[in-house]
């Protein structure tokens, strides 16, 4: 069991997530924090205890890496309330290494009350294929993504530069207003864009290191996690599987031109493709198609899960400003990011596209209503033919466009166009 006071010793930065959690921990239910390795899932959970030891809260944490931890809570809940003596908060690190986690967690929370449960995982997989549907009502899940901007900003002791930047999302939009952003916060952006937000990369010193972090997040993690998921995997065929994502990165997937690429079958691609959806590696966003005989229905676009594994598959970290083409991918993928990260539970994310060619980038079912969210990071921002289009179709009372710097709103159509930088946007 890790030591409470060790903890405290260590340098823990605060995530947005945590904010979410609070409604949860006073309930019955086991609260779930799954995503991929090295996203700062421990961490979390050792920010959670000190606050809820600072509340007077006992707290017990289990590492499950840990054979003697793994041990005490394989004996069952009723062993563990006899081992810790008095009620309070559990905290389970990597709890899919249990031998039958359903199990453990169904008869602490239906019969072992006193005990709170709090589990991390590193996979969805693990959530999926052991016990979601079997632990309905009982079990709360939350992912944890990488760092989005402004904790990138907190993460590099940059606060005064976070402090200045408005807080702007779907669900907080502001009136435009006059700011000049500092040229340091543009390089910080581009730092962010390119190595991307794992915490342990945002931390470390130099370009070559967080090269190299990056390799290891996906060669050594990722894999092991996939050699735990699936009998007999094929490492080499997942990377390039990975590797020729790339191209097709905020594009409809293509499965037979990426089977042509990697040299193997239409169906293994989409094998390892739930494999790396598994992994919480990439994500993945359906079409909006009301119409199927005008509208594209069935083929979905992907995103990498963090903007530095898109530098490492491409194998290029050169500044954006050599790259335009790219510097777009690169936007468009983290303002999908930003969008997932904060998707309120009856919130789903879509992109719409007709088979004639207008397409807008991401749509937000909220509200019984849509919400078209445009990125022009390159060219001129206000160029919206697609956009045009959605709204010319389906009358949504707003929109937004995530530019470079354009702050702004106009109304097109009837509909209220919010002009977004993308430096503000938290999606």
């Amino acid at each position: 069991m890790i030591d409470l006071d060790r903890i405290k010793e260590e340098k823990l930065y605060p995530r947005e997530l945590l904010l979410k959690l609070e409604p949860w921990l006073a309930r019955r239910e086991a609260v779930v924090i799954v995503g991929p390795r090295r996203v700062g899932k421990t961490t979390l959970l050792k920010l959670l205890a000190l606050r809820l030891t600072e509340e007077g809260k006992p707290v017990f944490f289990f590492d499950l890496e840990d054979p003697d931890d793994r041990d005490v809570i394989e004996a069952g809940p009723r062993a563990l309330t006899k081992f810790l003596g008095k009620p309070g908060v559990v905290f389970l690190d990597e709890f899919h290494l249990l031998e039958d986690p359903a199990r453990f967690v169904k008869l602490t929370v239906d019969h072992f009350s006193e005990l709170k449960l709090i589990l991390t995982g590193s996979s969805s997989l693990a959530v999926l294929k052991h016990f979601r549907y079997s632990l309905i009502g009982r079990m709360v899940e939350f992912e944890l993504f990488t760092l989005s901007f402004r904790e990138f900003l907190h993460f590099r002791e940059e606060n005064d530069y976070a402090r200045l930047l408005p807080s702007v999302s779907i669900h907080r939009l502001r009136d435009p207003e006059s700011l000049r952003i500092p040229g340091k916060i543009w390089k910080l952006l581009e730092e962010f864009l390119l190595f991307g937000g794992f915490p342990e990369v945002v931390l470390a010193p130099d370009p070559e290191v967080k090269t190299r972090l990056l390799s290891q997040i996906f060669r050594l993690y990722a894999l092991r996690d996939l050699k735990l998921l699936f009998a007999q995997p094929d490492p080499r065929t997942f990377e390039r599987v990975f590797l020729v994502l790339s191209g097709s990165l905020g594009s409809i997937v293509k499965f037979s031109e990426m089977a042509s690429d990697v040299g193997v079958s239409h169906k293994t691609v989409k094998h390892y493709l739930e494999l790396l959806k598994a992994l919480l590696l990439v994500k993945e966003v359906p079409p909006l198609a009301e119409n199927p005989r005008t509208e594209i229905k069935k083929a979905s676009k992907v995103y990498f899960a963090d903007t530095g594994l898109l530098s490492w598959s491409l194998g290029n970290f050169s500044s954006l400003a050599l790259r335009p083409q790219a510097a777009g991918l690169y936007a468009e993928n983290m303002v999908a990011l930003a969008l997932m990260r904060n998707l309120r539970p009856e919130e789903r994310l879509r992109f719409w596209r007709k088979k004639s060619g207008p397409e807008v980038d991401f749509v937000v079912l909220t509200s019984g209503e849509y919400l078209p969210v445009e990125v022009k990071f390159r060219g001129h921002p206000e160029k919206l033919s697609g956009l045009r289009s959605f709204i010319k179709r389906y009358r949504p009372l707003r929109a937004v466009v995530v530019s470079r710097d354009l702050w702004k709103e106009k109304t097109l159509n009837g509909t209220k166009v919010h002009f977004l930088p993308l430096i503000l946007f938290e999606g």
